[in-house]
């Protein structure tokens, strides 16, 4: 639903040489210690045995990662690695299962990198539930899941790729998504375009005059895709007409307030109060700014959505 806005300060450089600087053990791993020998060192980093299974011919390696570095499956963008996809497929060997092992990195270099490194503070798949990260006194912790939208039992090689990585709520990582594959693009994709393309229209049944609005059970918020119908899927999987309809109270609220203050009253507190107009209005209707990220609250598309429906922006 929501496009991931990676910072200036999003240092993917950082994660690559965290990933590929994790090292083992020659002689207390069996894989390495039987394929490994005449190595310089005891220890040996990861990305020094991606490069000596290609170079050795080991686990189909030279022909499977032909042409592609240990780098670009690390750090490359979204669409570098739909390329890599479609060159490999589904691919999947024990020597593939050792290097991209994500569960093996996942607690010490994975998760913490996204929490120092991206404000994270909604789910980017629904935008309903928070998954910020928070301290405690034992260390900071989160409440965000890592979904891989190229799942990592059909693709493993795709298993740390920073841009395969989509921060999101356990329901829609685990209950939801699970190992669905979808063909359009991630949020994690500079074109990704789910927040423009689809938006959320305002139904009302035929009892409603003038925005008088009863009950929220009389209106209906549908998200409706313009021009296309390449998000259906998406908004399938996710059940977002189902959830959101669970949350209607809020569009049922902003009429309601459209309906108690229209544009006089809003000037009338204007000039009781001193405060501007638009700082009033949106204090009132909880309007979303212009250029705000929408990731940084709960229901923040909805509401921006709607407030254009009703006019109100």
């Amino acid at each position: 639903m929501l496009k991931i806005n990676y910072s200036k300060i999003f240092d993917r450089n950082q994660y690559y040489k965290s990933i590929s600087s994790k090292y083992f053990y020659i002689e207390k791993n069996e894989i390495l210690k039987i394929n490994i020998t005449n190595h310089h060192k005891s220890t040996i980093t990861l990305e020094e045995i991606f490069e000596y299974f290609k170079t050795n011919k080991i686990g189909y390696f030279d022909t499977i990662f032909k042409n592609i570095s240990f780098k670009c499956l690390t750090i490359g963008n979204f669409r570098t690695l739909q390329k890599i996809k479609n060159q490999i497929g589904k691919k999947e060997n024990k020597y593939i299962k050792f290097i991209f092992d994500y569960t093996d990195l996942q607690t010490d270099k994975i998760k913490p990198f996204f929490e120092e490194n991206l404000d994270i503070s909604t789910c980017y798949y629904c935008n309903i539930d928070f998954v910020n990260t928070y301290n405690t006194k034992s260390g900071k912790k989160n409440k965000f899941t890592l979904d891989h939208f190229y799942d990592k039992a059909t693709y493993p090689y795709l298993a740390f790729s920073l841009y395969n990585l989509i921060p999101s709520c356990y329901t829609c990582n685990s209950k939801l998504k699970k190992n669905e594959e979808f063909k359009n693009l991630a949020p994690s994709s500079k074109k990704y375009d789910f927040e423009t393309k689809v938006k959320f229209k305002l139904f009302l049944d035929d009892s409603c005059k003038n925005l008088h609005v009863k009950s929220k059970e009389n209106i209906d918020i549908p998200l409706k895709e313009n021009y296309t119908n390449q998000y259906d899927k998406y908004i399938e999987i996710f059940k977002l007409n189902e959830r959101y309809k669970v949350h209607k109270d809020i569009v049922f609220k902003m009429i309601q307030n459209a309906e108690l203050y229209p544009e006089s009253r809003l000037r009338e507190l204007q000039d009781l109060t001193g405060i501007p107009f638009q700082q009033i209005k949106k204090d009132i209707f909880n309007l979303i700014d212009e250029n705000e990220d929408l990731s940084k609250q709960p229901f923040s598309k909805l509401i921006k959505d709607i407030s254009e429906e009703l006019k109100l922006i």
